[in-house]
This record gives structure tokens, sequence and C-alpha cells, in this order.
């Protein structure tokens, strides 16, 4: 399943809004946890965990905060 769009996420945020029904979490498919549906139907953890698109961009996290250590250490 592709993760849902910002869109998507608040027509059903205003739906729920307008019907009165409290916010359910979605179940991540992989631990149970909850999710928020920005990743499909796993949770930030298991996506960057999981999907080669959550490693590459853990990664590029993990590159640039070292980065700004190196550049913080050197002033």
């Amino acid at each position: 399943m592709s993760p849902d769009t910002n869109a998507e996420r608040q027509r059903r945020w205003y739906a729920r809004q307008k019907a009165g029904t409290p916010w359910q979490p979605i179940a991540c498919q992989a631990c149970g946890g909850n999710s928020s549906g920005t990743h499909g139907e796993l949770c930030v953890r298991c996506w960057e965990r999981l999907t080669p698109e959550g490693r590459a961009a853990k990664a590029e996290r993990v590159r640039q905060s070292r980065a700004r250590r190196r550049v913080a250490g050197q002033t």
C-alpha cells in the first residue's frame, strides 16, 4: 500500500471532526504499534528499518548530523 498523501490525511481528519468520531490509530503491520498513515501501514520506526526508502532517509539524516557535528567541533 502506498503512503497516504497529506491531503488524504487531512480529508480523513476533517471528516472525523465533522462526524465527532475520535482519532483511530492505524496499527503497524510489522510491530502492531500506532501508525499515522504517513508511511502506509508501517510506523516510522518500522518504515526506517524495513524499507529501502526508509533506510536511505535515515542514512541521509545520520550523514547530515555527523557533518554538522564535525563543523561544530572545528569552530
